[in-house]
């Protein structure tokens, strides 16, 4: 695959800045060899994920997901089609139905806001997803700048770990650091809210397998969670 030609402009603008660091990032599509492509959605169906960056340490490796925007709501790719196709035809005057790569190539053409407000690859949930997948030590979500106060609020109680490209190298310590049994928090301060996240130490005594459990089930949870708010009181 030909990654150059097959990213856009603000992904080209994180590598870029990537390439920067006194720590090797280098561009990658693929989780694999060192972890599964494969993830589980919302809805529990088998995708296969793409990041944007890896980055390794003396003892870790972290791949990066790269963000500019915020990140929508929708809990799992079907919804996600569903809503582009919705859009296509209020637009477009087709009710036709399109394929999921039909229709973001023609918003990315089009209107790529679309894209931020729809696109699976914009969705919170997806982040989770593989997040829960493989660790956030495994796989972070790097914004360009802070995300806004009601924003972060969200992605914080929706179990979300991020940095952003400003203190990208203090998250990448706290991930190499744990590996070498120091266990120090990475925080983020801006002028409206603070975050911090530390490895969890118990994490040294479990299998992957137990950890990726706990972390499926605490997702499923977020997910449920989401689903039932969705869902408007009954009045009666």
């Amino acid at each position: 695959m030909n990654i150059a030609a097959s990213i856009s402009a603000s992904e080209r603008q994180a590598l870029a800045f990537y390439a920067t660091l006194p720590v090797p990032v280098v561009p990658t599509q693929t989780f694999s060899p060192l972890l599964p492509s494969q993830y589980r959605d919302g809805a529990n169906v088998e995708l296969e994920g793409r990041p944007d960056a890896l980055a390794t340490q003396g003892r870790s490796y972290t791949f990066i997901e790269a963000k500019n925007g915020t990140l929508n709501f929708h809990p799992d790719k079907a919804s996600s089609h569903r809503a582009l196709q919705d859009e296509f035809m209020r637009t477009m005057h087709d009710a036709r139905e399109k394929t999921y790569n039909f229709l973001t190539d023609h918003f990315y053409r089009t209107s790529p806001r679309v894209l931020l407000d729809h696109a699976w690859n914009h969705s919170l949930f997806k982040m989770l997803a593989l997040q829960a997948e493989h660790g956030w030590q495994r796989y972070i979500v790097c914004f360009k700048k802070n995300p806004s106060q009601k924003d972060a609020k969200r992605y914080i109680e929706a179990g979300l770990v991020f940095c952003t490209e400003k203190t990208l190298l203090d998250m990448l310590r706290t991930i190499e650091l744990a590996q070498h049994g120091l266990f120090v928090p990475y925080v983020l301060k801006t002028r409206t809210y603070g975050y911090s996240v530390t490895p969890d130490h118990h994490d040294r005594e479990r299998t992957f397998a137990e950890i990726a459990m706990s972390d499926r089930k605490r997702y499923e949870a977020t997910i449920a969670a989401h689903n039932r708010s969705l869902v408007a009181p009954d009045p009666f």
